[in-house]
């Protein structure tokens, strides 16, 4: 079985009401002692609920291994350089 590594990643995601860029994390959430595997994604442009509902992600670049954060400070500004660095990779060239 192959397991993805544990990250922050830029993806595409696939809803019923079309396609979306996004930034995925893929992990235990250290900063907040999380203890559970959890896999939470950030689509950007979008306002709606999508609970319940299939969605299909297309992992397209890994931008950073988990890491923990000394603050929620620290842990909210560098989830914000990460939705940039996602934004920057799924632009086109």
């Amino acid at each position: 079985m192959k397991v993805l590594p544990l990250g922050v990643y830029a993806v595409r995601v696939q809803t019923h009401e079309g396609e979306y860029g996004a930034v995925a994390n893929v992990g235990y959430r250290p900063t907040v002692d999380g203890r559970a595997l959890r896999f939470e994604v950030h689509l950007f442009d979008f306002a709606g609920d999508l609970y319940g509902q299939e969605l299909t992600v297309a992992f397209l670049h890994k931008i950073r291994d988990e890491m923990r954060f000394g603050s929620l400070e620290e842990l909210k500004a560098q989830i914000a350089r990460d939705a940039q660095a996602a934004r920057a990779a799924l632009s086109p060239a």
